[in-house]
């Protein structure tokens, strides 16, 4: 509401600075988190870090200050307009960080979310905008009692559309979800390696006395590839083998064909090794993983890089795998936060979101618990259910109306065990994807025309 009022009554100049003011301290509270992540890295790279996170929070600001400088120019109308594109376009590049979308703030209230079914998240963020835009004009207008009535319809939309789609789950099948809880700064340990794969073989068995159908581990839990080992990888196909039951597991992948590294998950089948399907990540987080637009301009490692920063090739497919009861899709770890990712795996067949992850590098602040909402707002969007493993918290089932079913608590050593719902029928948002952005620019569209036509008439 501060920021509307910013940008109805400011000077253009005025509105474009304090939006960005007002984005770059909104981005800071929100993730105030990732200066302190746990990452063992050179001094050189964690001064690179700290200044990366200043232009992080300045870089998302400059959304918000082009948000207030067109609104000042449009007219509050088109703000519930213009936000979504703008969150539609963060998503769009090599140094894409949508991690704070409007929408995200109610994943928490499964009631307020179904029409992302619709329109994906963006449409929950336009809502979200409409609502502050009439609470503002409520605190301002002369007259509001058209305010007034307008709010309670925009309440009433999502309540009765939730009321009308939500319908209780049906069964599908059983899992197991591993969260073995291995310190992050372990995670590279070789000497530490053969203690936390008798550990991850044990929770295994432990796991299969409630009868899964399917075993999630979580990213990179065999610390190895996990195809090409002769030691976890042969104890885990023996397991797989010995209990009957699938493994899906986050791993380290070699592709021998290209000669090229790739941070991956591959589902493990009784009688069938090495395992024949296999996907390897395509959103990878910026300069943790790859450094941005590093193979379009090889100059840029040279010039930012340092020998700890991670250098892993992007995948190129997207993998449905398909297993005994069904076929389901990886999202690794950050791939959670993309709309058009995880809806372009359902639109190719997927039934089943799993998510493979290692959040304990945020820690115990917020990074955690924000990474395991933003994952649940893809179930409402496909209509799929989740599966979620996290080395040390937070892992979960979710079903496909964004109702967290059961979960696990930060840095605890545990087996997660529970019933997968059925997904639904294709969602609007799976089958016809953005098409809500196209709304979004003719809604302006008609909206400029409109008001251009008024003063010519006066």
């Amino acid at each position: 509401m501060p920021l509307l009022g910013i940008a109805e009554q400011a000077t253009p100049g005025r509105a474009f600075v304090w939006g960005w003011l007002f984005g770059g301290l909104a981005a800071g509270f929100h993730l105030f988190w990732v200066s302190f992540l746990v990452v063992p890295v050179e001094p050189v790279t964690r001064l690179l870090l700290n200044l990366g996170v200043v232009l992080l929070f300045a870089y998302l600001g400059l959304y918000t200050a082009v948000f207030a400088t067109l609104v000042r120019r449009f007219g509050l109308w088109s703000a519930p307009l213009l936000w979504p594109l703008l969150e539609f376009i963060r998503t769009k590049s090599q140094i894409a960080f949508p991690w704070d979308l409007l929408g995200y703030t109610m994943t928490p209230w499964y009631r307020l979310i179904q029409p992302a079914a619709i329109g994906g998240v963006y449409l929950v963020s336009a809502w979200l905008v409409l609502v502050n835009v009439l609470a503002y004009k409520l605190t301002t207008a002369k007259n509001r009692r058209p305010y007034l009535a307008a709010t309670l319809v925009a309440f009433l939309l999502p309540l009765g559309f939730s009321v009308a789609r939500v319908k209780p789950d049906r069964p599908w099948f059983r899992v197991s979800i591993i969260q073995p809880d291995v310190s992050p700064l372990d995670k590279g340990d070789w000497d530490s390696r053969e203690r936390i794969q008798a550990d991850l073989a044990r929770m295994t068995r432990e796991a299969a006395g409630s009868g899964p159908d399917l075993i999630l581990y979580p990213e990179t839990a065999t610390l190895v590839d996990v195809t090409r080992s002769s030691t976890i990888g042969t104890e885990v196909q023996h397991l797989v083998d010995s209990l009957g039951i699938e493994v899906f597991t986050g791993t380290p992948l070699r592709d021998e064909s290209r000669g090229t590294w790739h941070n991956g998950a591959v589902l493990i089948r009784p009688g069938e090794w090495p395992p024949k399907q296999r996907y390897y990540k395509i959103r990878l987080v910026p300069f943790s993983e790859k450094i941005p637009y590093a193979d379009e301009v090889p100059f840029l490692r040279k010039l930012i890089g340092t020998a700890d920063m991670g250098d892993w090739t992007r995948g190129w497919n997207y993998t449905v795998f398909i297993w005994r009861l069904g076929t389901l899709s990886a999202s690794i770890c950050y791939e959670a936060i993309f709309p058009d990712l995880t809806r372009e795996f359902t639109r190719r067949g997927s039934e089943l979101i799993a998510v493979v992850t290692n959040d304990g590098w945020f820690g115990r602040l917020l990074g955690a618990q924000q990474h395991a909402e933003l994952a649940v707002m893809r179930t409402v969007e496909n209509g799929v259910p989740m599966i979620r493993s996290a080395n040390n918290g937070i892992s979960l089932i979710a079903d496909p109306y964004g109702r967290v079913l059961n979960k696990t608590q930060l840095f605890t050593r545990t087996v997660l065990s529970g019933t997968v719902p059925q997904p639904l029928a294709a969602t609007p948002y799976r089958r016809w994807g953005d098409w809500f952005m196209l709304l979004c620019l003719g809604g302006l569209a008609v909206g400029l025309i409109t008001k251009r036509l008024r003063r010519r008439g006066t």
